[in-house]
């Protein structure tokens, strides 16, 4: 079975019976893009986006990242098929606690850098000026 995270996408796509073109539409992208990303021409996705998709499934993003397996919920009245997806809650935390805290890391150090680089040109405006 494969696990990539465009199959993954694909199989909860079939599973609620949207259409390429409509899923596309709702995640803001173009219909190609999906397709690629579906077929596995593209793999790697950025934070946001997998988190976007992971709310209109409605599934934590670390099912796309874990070797999950979809179940069927046989209990749906209107045919519907809801996905029921087994997290490593654990795991799932610390990753999402990681990469919060590396955001807030880089975010700083990005803050850092302008501050030294506005220090610099201030010290070239002043040795210029001599």
């Amino acid at each position: 079975m494969n696990n990539s995270i465009g199959f993954k996408i694909k199989k909860l796509r079939e599973q609620k019976d949207i259409s390429q073109e409509n899923l596309a539409y709702q995640l803001d992208i173009s219909q190609s893009y999906l397709s690629k990303i579906e077929n596995g021409v593209i793999e790697k996705l950025d934070f946001l986006f997998m988190q976007k998709i992971a709310d209109f499934f409605k599934v934590e993003p670390q099912y796309f990242l874990d070797d999950q397996i979809i179940q069927n919920n046989a209990d749906s009245s209107v045919g519907n098929i809801y996905s029921t997806v087994t997290i490593h809650s654990n795991v799932s935390e610390n990753i999402l606690k990681n990469l919060l805290n590396n955001q807030q890391q880089i975010t700083k150090q990005q803050e850092q850098i302008s501050q030294l680089m506005e220090m610099q040109n201030k010290l070239m405006e002043k040795l210029l000026s001599k």
